[in-house]
């Protein structure tokens, strides 16, 4: 048996994997990604990863990378909280490895492992977001990854509050800066983080709990939004804040029926672990 090797490339860290065809994880290694150190030393600290968790026959490799980056030519063009400029690190990679390899937007990714061996993986028509310090999203149909003509999906910096606050792309009103950690943060109106306003809320604290309510509030008419759009099969949301779930997602659900004309799809909750290095590793089995 072939086996795929994921690698989930973070500003912090880099997370590497020899995967099985069926998504089951055989080896694992986890590096530092030494961001500060410069463009060399990541590559170096990929080639590494790579290394630790290579056996048998392999069929390819597949990373996943924070964007902006041109996945046609598969190049880094200038992604967040790493120092490439212009890196083709997909061709680096290959021309190091003489394997197959691709590169796509994290958040592509972790759409793509629903898709494949995730919740999604009985329908053609999946859309997964992920909540933390932003909100990436991804569109994955028959199995495949939506690009548009490059950057579809970029569905964080939809407005749905178009005199609201600014966000880090520039725009006002963002989905993200009401529902990613600055806008629970925002929303609570204390100098805190969203985990210890979860934390809160389990302990029954009243403003941490109708804080939670509020962000479920501007996600629900986020999520109509992409829903009156693309109509999908289901939508899975995973990501740190996805943790809060118990106390946003009835408001959430209860405002997308509220502003959908029709049954919306299932929206639910991610049970995938490691889904960055699941999703790097389907874009081999997505390109085969």
């Amino acid at each position: 048996m072939r086996h795929i090797i994921g690698v989930d490339l973070g500003g912090t860290n880099i997370k590497t994997a020899l995967v099985a065809p069926e998504g089951k994880i055989i080896k694992k290694y986890e590096i530092s990604t030494q961001a500060k150190k410069g463009t060399k030393t990541i590559i170096n600290n990929i080639i590494s990863s790579i290394k630790h968790v290579q056996q048998g026959k392999i069929t390819g490799i597949g990373i996943g990378s924070p964007g902006p980056l041109d996945y046609k030519k598969g190049v880094a063009t200038n992604p967040v909280n790493l120092p490439f400029k212009n890196t083709p690190l997909r061709r680096i990679i290959q021309n190091k490895f003489e394997l197959p390899t691709y590169l796509d937007n994290d958040a592509n990714c972790l759409a793509l492992a629903e898709a494949v061996f995730g919740q999604g993986k009985k329908y053609e028509n999946v859309i997964g977001i992920t909540l933390g310090t932003g909100l990436g999203g991804g569109i994955v149909i028959n199995k495949k990854i939506y690009h548009g003509r490059t950057n579809a999906a970029e569905l964080g910096h939809m407005t749905i509050n178009y005199d609201g606050p600014k966000s880090r792309c520039g725009n006002n009103g963002c989905i993200e800066t009401h529902v990613a950690a600055r806008g629970i943060i925002s929303i609570y109106n204390k100098k805190s983080n969203p985990y210890l306003i979860y934390k809160l809320a389990l302990q029954g604290d009243k403003k941490a709990i109708e804080t939670y309510k509020k962000m479920g509030y501007y996600l629900g008419i986020g999520l109509a939004n992409i829903i009156c759009a693309l109509d999908p099969d289901i939508i899975i949301i995973g990501g740190k804040i996805s943790n809060s779930w118990k106390f946003f997602s009835k408001t959430m659900n209860d405002i997308v029926k509220k502003r959908y004309f029709a049954k919306p799809c299932p929206i639910v909750k991610s049970k995938l672990k490691e889904a960055g290095i699941l999703g790097a590793a389907a874009l081999v089995l997505e390109n085969k």
